[in-house]
């Protein structure tokens, strides 16, 4: 079984700012959520926990699973918005009005200045998660968790679902995990806990 979770808050969510690889803590919010979850999660026998190499997902793992190691995957780094990072949307839109209203019509297909590209990022994202998913093959019935960011986890998601969903349904709020079973080389969504 795959669990996924997303890291806890930060100040940077709270303030609805762009910071995908800006590496910043968690707020009190943020600790809580993460010992939500641990408590959750208390009766699991994890055989391998994934994060990214950013505090965030750093600092969740370890109260999730505080006597446990971790992979550190840089493919599971949330994606870059170059020069956006740090802005809220009306910053953005004030000083990158044209690039603002470009990106806003296609998401996935136009890139903020200076930042990684969509198909970049989930390049990126599925080339790590290959690497999780050769531990799978090996032992479907092991229990793994990935500790990631919406980004990341919203890749994941349009994978195991065949590209068939849409993007941006795929919520993954902080607090909460989800589950996919591994079978026949293909994930089939178990159950969302919040």
């Amino acid at each position: 079984m795959i669990y996924l979770i997303r890291h806890g808050e930060t100040l940077l969510n709270q303030e609805k700012k762009f910071y995908g690889s800006l590496d910043v803590s968690l707020t009190e919010t943020g600790k809580k959520q993460s010992r939500q979850i641990a408590e959750k999660l208390k009766e699991i026998y994890f055989s391998n926990i994934y994060v990214s190499q950013l505090k965030r997902t750093l600092e969740t793992a370890e109260i999730v699973r505080p006597e446990e190691q971790y992979y550190v995957l840089s493919e599971l780094n949330e994606k870059s918005f170059g020069a956006w990072e740090g802005l809220s949307a009306d910053q953005i839109e004030a000083s990158y009005k044209k690039q603002w209203q470009a990106w806003l019509d296609a998401p996935l297909e136009k890139a903020p200045p200076e930042a990684e590209s969509f198909k970049q990022f989930k390049h990126r994202v599925l080339h790590g998660f290959s690497k999780i998913e050769g531990t799978l093959a090996e032992n479907p019935q092991t229990d793994i968790l990935i500790v990631g960011h919406l980004g990341v986890l919203r890749v994941l998601d349009h994978y195991f679902n065949h590209y068939s969903t849409d993007f941006w349904s795929c919520d993954y709020q902080q607090g909460m995990y989800t589950m996919y079973r591994y079978e026949n080389n293909s994930y089939q969504l178990e159950g969302r806990n919040n």
